[in-house]
Formats: C-alpha cells, structure tokens, sequence
C-alpha cells in the first residue's frame, strides 16, 4: 500500500457538523471522523512541511488532539496562526487542540497546521505519509495524508493524483540525508509561516549564550524567497529582556544569517521583519526554546 504528506497555519475554523459528506480516505476513531487529510511536496532540500486535516466530532463531549507524530520527521507539532496589530504570530498549541461536540475544526492553508520539523525523505506529489494523532480521549488514530504538489491549496482525489504523477512510497530511500543525532540535539528549527511568506530557521547552538540565527525564506507556494532585507528581533519578557533588533546578512538569493546574544535559557520571543519589496513586507513572531 503507497502512503503519504504536509502543514496547519492562520486560523482554526470552526463549524456544525451538518451531514458532512464521506471520503474514501475518511477515519473514524469512536465520535471521531477525520477527513480530508493531506499535505505538499517539499521543494528541494526543504526539511519541513505542514499537515492539514478536517476533524469532526460528533460526540457529545469535548476532544482534545494533543500531539501528532510522524515516522519521517524529528518532531511533529500542532500550531496556531493569530494576527495582532497587523503582525502574524505562529505558536505551538503546548496543551492541544480543543474540538467541541457538534464541531468541525479544519487545518488548513492560512490556518491552523500540524508542523512535520526535521524530514529525512522528500515528499512528492502522489506519495502518502502516515501520522498519528493522539486524542484525549480517543488515544491513538492512524492517518495516511495524500501529498499535493507544491503550493496546492486543497487536496485533489486519490485517483487525480495518481493521474498526475507515479505515486512513491515515502519509504524510499532518502534523497537528503537525515540530521545526525548530534546536530538535532545543538540546534533548534522551527517554522514561521505568513500569508505571503515563510521562513525556516535554525538557531545554533540552540542552548543559551551567543547564537548564529539562520533563515531560508520561501513565498506562499514553498518556493525559494529573494527578498531585499530581513531583520531579526530576539527577546524574553519572562525575564526582563527588552527586545533588541538586528540586520540579518544575505548569504545566499533566499539565505539569511545574523549572529546574536541570547543569554538565558528558556522560552524567547523570535520575530522577522521580511522586507519583500520596498512596498511590500512581512512580520511574524514565534517562541523558540534555548536550553
């Protein structure tokens, strides 16, 4: 059997359940029905990608998704896409997400995602991935998502996909190599995804101390970002430390890096002015942990 993959970003969407139609793919896990599951083909080396699903509960008590988990990526997480004063912020759900009786919750493009870090084997369009979702209540659901080409926005049915490209295990052999042990555990990764643009950023070492950040910048269907300036702000009001700005130096068209002091372990405020255009910019913040 071929499996399959891809992300959750802006906004959870709620709704009542309505005689929902079924899909071939569909899961069902007691009150739950999960549908619609897939994700996108990762560009080049991209070591990151977003899961997107529908999740209908037809209970009459409360569900909570708390975690996700996929064989082929160091670590899955659940996030959440808010905007405040026109600036978007992107932040892992650390309790889970809540799916009230009666309810649909829909991860979708510019809304709420799964976040898939750390990938050791592309995604192609046609492939399928398996995740596992743990609930609160329903334990642990098996899910096969059905990867999209790059920048699809919705996903086609099994048999168009299949049309389109020959299917691919994502079993396969890797075509770029899987992190050694000993830089996942220096370094920290996370996403930050906007509505026109998105980054991928690496802290190292990622403990406490003097940090060299870096960032590969990706436009809204995943492709390589050349933007004209990008400016990093590091900052912890746990603690007291006033947020302090840098210019991040171009290394490479969609490569950034900048160095800078992170002095305390714990939870930071990480955000990026991305300066497209003269005309045209992005802001987003999310947390990064140093140890």
């Amino acid at each position: 059997m071929i499996s399959s993959k891809r992300a959750f970003a802006g906004a959870v969407v709620l709704a009542c359940i309505v005689g929902a139609p079924a899909f071939a793919a569909d899961t069902t896990s007691g009150d739950l029905v999960i549908t619609r599951a897939w994700s996108r083909a990762t560009p080049g080396g991209a070591r990151v990608a977003g899961g997107y699903l529908t999740i209908e509960n037809r209970g009459r008590a409360p569900e909570r998704l708390q975690a996700a988990s996929a064989a082929h990526a160091l670590r899955t997480e659940i996030h959440e896409m808010t905007v405040n004063d026109g600036v978007m912020t992107m932040r892992p759900l650390d309790k889970g997400l809540v799916i009230a009786p009666g309810q649909i919750v829909t991860l979708a493009p510019g809304g709420g995602h799964l976040m898939f870090i750390g990938l050791d084997v592309p995604l192609h369009a046609g492939d399928q991935m398996p995740v596992t979702l743990s609930f609160e209540h329903a334990g642990a659901v098996k899910v096969t998502l059905d990867v999209q080409a790059i920048g699809a926005q919705a996903p086609e049915s099994a048999k168009t996909t299949a049309a389109a490209e020959p299917a691919h295990r994502v079993e396969q052999a890797a075509a770029v190599p899987p992190p050694s042990t000993t830089e996942a555990d220096e370094s920290f990764f996370t996403h930050l995804h906007a509505e026109k643009a998105m980054a991928n950023v690496t802290v190292s070492p990622g403990r406490a101390g003097p940090v060299e950040i870096a960032i590969q910048l990706e436009d809204a269907n995943e492709l390589p970002l050349s933007a004209d300036a990008v400016a990093v702000t590091l900052g912890n009001a746990e603690h007291g430390v006033a947020p302090i700005t840098a210019n991040a130096e171009r290394v490479g068209n969609d490569q950034w890096r900048v160095r800078m002091s992170a002095p305390l372990s714990g939870r930071w405020s990480l955000g990026l002015d991305i300066r497209i255009n003269p005309s045209d910019a992005v802001n987003v913040v999310s947390p990064i942990l140093l140890r």
